[in-house]
């Protein structure tokens, strides 16, 4: 409940300039978002379930994640279950799919204390269920999720967990779940996975969208660590398609792309380390390793990335880390994300990030950029309406004086905030940039 205390659901009075503003940036999807916020915020004041507060307040959750030890090799999917007696005994928090290779778990709750439950598939039906039970936490060692807990406030190291695919037994929830096959590879990035409207959702509603990717790194094809690993960074109500222009004349032989997923309403602070988490996982995981990478990131990815790279500097630049490279990017913030924070009923946790002179933007300028890692930065400036800006973003904003000290070089073009993913001339020069971090 004291989660609830701190929001600012029916707090404050819409004042009639802000308000329209906010729908300008989504249409009636805000007005959706309001609403769900206050059916949400009466489910849980009537009966307290902590799958309601995930849902109502997820910039308020954390991240665990451990290893899994198979004690023989198995090619089916795993079900890990979040189990709490918080405020019902045995209540079923969250579940995710784990598809192979089963070498890690990981899951997103509130702060809470938590049992985790594996299931497997092993009769092949379709359906993980109660008697499929193959490993859990040990009886009595609740997992205690706090921030307290949690390395840079975000993510919860769990424990190793024994997985016994030949031993199952038979656990007392009520759990039948259809299994999910997700794989992180795709064909093209027209596929509907990465449809325009999940980028909606993630803005909106984070878990949902988490149910729908199941993880947050996707590449469209199999791993070749002798390539240079490019990874991009779609902006806010974004996903990886926004890149399909850059990525379709991208010379493949050389530059490996993959696409960081993630619910655009979460903190900024908390994406860029999960973006950096995932990063150093994959440097460290077997069959993978990293030999040359280059991060190339738009809009409010632009923040979520000079984030990551803060937290993989930490304690020195990896030498891996090539270059940085950001196109449109709000680094001085958004003066209407402000005013919103006074004046609108609820604001999306990102929102709060980008306004003008949040502590989050505070924050990443307290560290420079490492000397040794080249950053690119990009700008539009095109607008009909006379203002300078690219029709989004001001330049004040894109070209803060802060990271125009941080770039090798800056590069201006006639175009829109959403359009520099669309030129020619600013392709052109971006794959002339990459020619310096080619393999």
């Amino acid at each position: 409940m004291e989660i609830l205390n701190r929001r600012l659901l029916g707090a404050v009075t819409i004042r009639l300039l802000i308000l329209p503003a906010l729908l300008c940036l989504s249409g009636c999807d805000y007005l959706n978002f309001w609403e769900r916020q206050k059916i949400l915020e009466n489910s849980f004041q009537n009966k307290p379930r902590l799958e309601i507060l995930r849902e109502l307040s997820p910039e308020s959750c954390l991240a665990i994640a451990g290893k899994l030890v198979l004690n023989r090799a198995f090619d089916g999917p795993l079900l890990v279950v979040a189990v709490s007696d918080r405020y019902q005994t045995r209540e079923i928090v969250a579940s995710r799919n784990l598809s192979p290779p089963l070498l890690y778990y990981s899951l997103f709750l509130p702060e809470g204390n938590y049992d985790l439950y594996f299931f497997a598939d092993l009769n092949r039906d379709g359906f993980f269920a109660g008697d499929e039970l193959v490993g859990r936490t040990k009886s009595g060692h609740s997992i205690a999720m706090t921030e307290k807990n949690a390395e840079d406030n975000t993510l919860v190291i769990g424990p190793e967990i024994q997985i016994d695919v030949d031993h199952p037994t038979t656990s007392d929830l009520p759990v039948h779940a259809r299994v999910m096959v997700q794989s992180n590879k795709y064909e093209s990035l027209d596929d509907d996975f990465f449809d325009p409207h999940y980028g909606t959702m993630g803005l909106y509603r984070p878990t949902e969208f988490m149910a729908h990717t199941q993880g947050a790194f996707f590449q469209l094809e199999d791993y070749d660590r002798n390539k240079t690993m490019i990874i991009f960074v779609h902006g806010v109500e974004g996903t990886p398609r926004d890149w399909k222009y850059f990525v379709d004349g991208l010379d493949r032989k050389r530059f490996q792309p993959w696409f960081f997923y993630y619910p655009s309403g979460l903190p900024l602070e908390r994406l860029g380390n999960f973006l950096a988490y995932y990063i150093i996982n994959m440097d460290k995981t077997p069959g993978y390793g990293i030999n040359r990478l280059v991060i190339v990131a738009h809009s409010m990815g632009g923040l979520v990335a000079r984030s990551a790279i803060d937290r993989l500097c930490r304690d020195g630049k990896p030498s891996y880390l090539k270059m940085s490279i950001s196109l449109s990017s709000p680094y001085g913030g958004v003066e209407a994300a402000r005013a919103g924070l006074q004046t609108a009923p609820v604001m999306v946790s990102s929102w709060c990030d980008v306004a003008t002179d949040s502590p989050f933007l505070e924050n990443i300028y307290r560290t420079a950029l490492p000397k040794d890692l080249p950053f690119h930065l990009f700008f539009g400036y095109r607008n009909r309406s006379g203002e300078s800006s690219d029709g989004t973003i001001t330049l004040r904003s894109q070209l803060d004086t802060r990271i125009q000290m941080e770039a090798i070089r800056i590069y201006g073009y006639d175009t829109t905030h959403v359009g520099i993913l669309n030129d020619e001339s600013v392709r052109r020069a971006f794959y002339g940039i990459l020619e310096t971090a080619a393999p």
